[in-house]
């Protein structure tokens, strides 16, 4: 029985039917029973050359913003920051923008959040070796203990080098960890010490990595040369408050990349602004509330 092909619940339809069309199943099952997932290279349209572009304008803008030569990553020594000048990159290249309107990402995006789902902020994540691992946590801040399941943040990170090794410094997970519906207790937070079985997180430069907002995670320790490099998105329900705002974002890109109206929530209902005129999509299941995932 293919209850897509129905047409019932238009929203949730098409994410089923893109979910079979990019042959990402196993993703969206994994996403829902273990709270996180990672897609290959080959799945999400990319190569090494488009995964190359990446990095080295993850690894431009760090220089612009920090004014400093990294050289070359795969030796660099720079203790990066991770703080501070490092959110908003969108607009620093068009390569961002391409990884946040990947379209087997948003597909697998949406099957958490909704069709609503708005892009928080976006930013880079490095390490360079060291001896620290970084403590098991949630994305979801600021949601109380209580508020179920149900995703309310999700982080989607393009690993612009290879997180194949433990030497590489992996995030670390802990399996349908966000079914407890909370953040991470002080006797939870050593990565070395927490009571849960941890799953290190592996793919090849090019991959996408994504977990629900709840999902306890944190990172072991990196002890190769040369820096770990990512770029990510922190995804949220349109009800959500978001890290920063998109209503000074350029019109010049908007116009070339129209999705982003709806994936910046330019014309969100949330929240309300006078004169702001909402698009036919987000009025069509964000205010009737007849999609389930919305």
């Amino acid at each position: 029985m293919d209850i897509a092909a129905l047409n019932t619940s238009p929203d949730l339809d098409s994410l089923m039917t893109d979910i079979a069309r990019y042959d990402v199943t196993q993703n969206a099952l994994e996403l829902q029973m273990y709270g996180f997932t990672v897609v290959p290279p080959e799945k999400l349209g990319v190569n090494e050359a488009w995964t190359s572009r990446l990095r080295d304008a993850v690894i431009r803008t760090y220089e612009k913003r920090y004014d400093v030569e990294i050289g070359d990553y795969t030796e660099s020594d720079l203790e990066p920051v991770n703080f501070g000048k490092t959110w908003r990159l969108i607009e620093e290249d068009d390569i961002f923008v391409e990884a946040t309107l990947n379209p087997v990402g948003l597909t697998l995006i949406r099957s958490l959040l909704g069709q609503s789902a708005v892009l928080g902020n976006d930013t880079w994540l490095m390490r360079a070796r060291d001896n620290k691992p970084r403590g098991m946590h949630t994305d979801a801040t600021g949601v109380p203990l209580g508020a179920g399941q149900i995703a309310h943040v999700v982080n989607a990170s393009w690993l612009c080098t290879d997180y194949l090794e433990e030497g590489d410094g992996p995030t670390v997970l802990v399996p349908g960890s966000f079914r407890f519906g909370r953040s991470t207790l002080p006797h939870e937070y050593n990565v070395d010490e927490c009571p849960y079985p941890l799953v290190s997180l592996t793919g090849k430069a090019g991959s996408l990595a994504i977990w629900h907002g709840g999902t306890f995670h944190g990172s072991r320790s990196r002890t190769k040369a040369g820096l770990r490099i990512t770029y990510g998105g922190v995804w949220y329900r349109t009800y959500m408050k978001p890290m920063g705002t998109w209503e000074d974002v350029s019109l010049e890109l908007v116009e070339r990349y129209p999705e982003l109206d709806r994936v910046l929530g330019l014309h969100s209902p949330f929240p309300f602004r006078e004169g702001i005129e909402r698009s036919e999509h987000l009025r069509s299941f964000s205010l009737t509330g007849t999609d389930p995932f919305a």
